[in-house]
């Protein structure tokens, strides 16, 4: 599902993958979603999300010249370095820049498909590397 821009709900701005949240379509619909009914308060004083959308008038962190920016990383690089349920953040800046040779759509099928169960298709949540369905732990591709 794409947004009003060329976002999808389950893409950050921030590149983090929320198809993977432990929340998403529990207590929220994406970071890129307007949903002030169905989402998380969090996300609407998130500083990246304020940034890039709201600042800059970007759809992705990745489209600007800044990038990775001193917010990007004191909210997503600099946190959790040492805990491994935060992995996923520090892949992001390498695998973000695949959304600009990927294009937008290409790009949220290669995340859906990294985040996807090896055993029985459900989704790997991140923080715990598991899957939603058959509880298999994995590591994403």
């Amino acid at each position: 599902m794409t947004t009003k821009n060329n976002r999808f709900n389950e893409l950050a701005p921030c590149g983090v993958y929320c198809g993977s949240c432990p929340s998403f379509n529990k207590t929220c619909k994406g970071c890129a979603s307007d949903d002030k009914n169905q989402d998380r308060c969090s996300k609407w004083s998130c500083k990246i999300r304020n940034c890039c959308y709201n600042q800059k008038g970007l759809d992705y962190c990745v489209n600007c010249e800044q990038f990775p920016c001193k917010i990007f990383n004191k909210k997503l690089l600099s946190t959790h370095q040492d805990d491994p349920r935060f992995t996923y953040r520090y892949e992001i800046p390498d695998i973000f820049a695949k959304l600009i040779t990927m294009g937008v759509e290409n790009y949220f099928d290669f995340q859906k498909q990294r985040w996807k169960c090896d055993s029985c298709g459900g989704t790997i949540r991140f923080y715990h590397y598991k899957c939603d369905k058959c509880e298999k732990e994995q590591m994403i591709k």
